[in-house]
């Protein structure tokens, strides 16, 4: 089973993340864009997990964010990573909640080595993802339209649970299924 620990958001808002992301989408350039229905913030990705963890991981997990109480956050500004001149991931930032959430990342990193996977190489950096780059096709008008966004507010969630979600690769592209929700 390909695994992650994720913070999925409501419909309203994805709606509106789409909107930031048809702006984006306008550069014409070559990015491999996230669908609608697919938009999430990952917060572990476990990868391959035999089925039998499953319940140690919901154990750690419920750890993890147990008494951990609900808080906000907010979508805003689009970005590139690694930066403007090589963009390679095309994302929306959270500005309200960042800190709670980098905070509860930590804390779910923690859990998750206790079960002997591998701490990530890189600090957590809260970010939903648009899109994929994947050549440099109108590479300045993407930058162009990233920048014109760096500012623009999608709208907010209060987090209330953390899933334990299941990705299952298609030719058309993944399927995100909820395994377990862990309320906060």
């Amino acid at each position: 089973m390909r695994l992650f620990i994720a913070l999925n958001i409501p419909d309203d808002l994805k709606n509106k993340i789409a909107d930031v992301q048809n702006n984006l989408k306008r550069s014409l350039s070559d990015v491999k864009w996230v669908g609608q229905r697919n938009f999430h913030l990952t917060l572990k990705f476990l990868g391959e997990t035999p089925e039998e963890k499953v319940n140690d991981i919901i154990s750690s997990l419920t750890n993890a964010v147990s008494n951990y109480g609900k808080f906000q956050v907010a979508f805003c500004g689009t970005g590139v990573f690694p930066d403007i001149h090589r963009p390679r991931v095309v994302w929306i930032g959270i500005r309200e909640g960042k800190e709670k959430l980098e905070a509860l990342a930590d804390k779910i990193e923690e859990e998750m080595f206790l079960l002997d996977f591998p701490k990530e190489k890189r600090k957590f950096s809260a970010h939903l993802t648009l899109g994929r780059v994947k050549s440099q096709k109108n590479k300045y008008s993407l930058i162009k339209k990233v920048i014109a966004n760096e500012k623009t507010e999608a709208g907010s969630h209060d987090v209330l649970s953390i899933d334990l979600m299941q990705s299952i690769l298609h030719p058309q592209g993944p399927e995100y299924i909820c395994l377990k929700s862990v309320y906060i």
